[in-house]
């Protein structure tokens, strides 16, 4: 059926935008000077690596927002209106977060250049503009209250494992809201590994989900 295929597609949209999330958040530390970024953040923004490595995982957010709706159309008439209300209220951050992915990647190295001030740790474009601080809060809180609302929902249709559930409503709090790199880097890890094993089940057509609620 065509529905199945479509969410066969999401899930394996889910899988590479994790795996690809994965990537992005791990090569940073490597190929970037993170440990000078305090001082120096604009010579982060500046290096060369910035934006090749940034565009990994620009597209990786990005497939996991295509990829997202998938979980809820694999069982969508077992969901109540609290499953729904995750789904918009998640796809939300998943957007909002794509977004601040979007203009740190492609527009921050442009704005360092033509004006350095802008990208110091307290610059206007950072964390120095209200707007700026606005869309990152925002991003995080429906990003987190989307996942929790849809997990809890998803629990209760009792058609997917839980355990992958439950790493998608405590990681992903984690790292959309973390202000640490390691309770972040906690969050996502939990975020990816509870979206690829979802998207695994997801992908099983005619499997009796209900004997993977372990």
């Amino acid at each position: 059926m065509r529905i199945n295929r479509i969410i066969k597609t999401e899930g394996l949209l889910s899988i590479i935008g994790a795996v690809g999330l994965l990537v992005w958040w791990f090569l940073m530390p490597i190929f970037l000077p993170i440990a000078d970024s305090s001082d120096n953040f604009k010579n982060l923004i500046l290096n060369d690596n910035w934006m090749q490595i940034n565009i990994i995982g620009l597209i990786s957010i990005l497939l996991l927002t295509l990829g997202f709706p998938g979980f809820y159309l694999k069982n969508h008439e077992k969901f109540n209106k609290l499953g729904f209300y995750g789904l918009i209220i998640a796809s939300i951050g998943l957007i909002l977060f794509t977004s601040i992915q979007y203009y740190e990647t492609l527009l921050w190295p442009a704005a360092a250049k033509i004006h350095p001030e802008l990208l110091q740790v307290n610059g206007a474009l950072v964390d120095g503009d209200i707007g700026v601080v606005a869309g990152l809060i925002s991003s995080g809180a429906f990003l987190g209250i989307g996942y929790i609302l849809f997990g809890i929902a998803a629990l209760q249709t009792n058609s997917y494992p839980k355990i992958p559930l439950w790493f998608l409503i405590i990681g992903v709090p984690l790292f959309g809201n973390g202000v640490v790199f390691p309770i972040r880097t906690i969050g996502l890890l939990l975020f990816c590994i509870g979206t690829i094993w979802l998207s695994r089940s997801i992908q099983k057509n005619g499997q009796n989900t209900e004997q993977n609620n372990w």
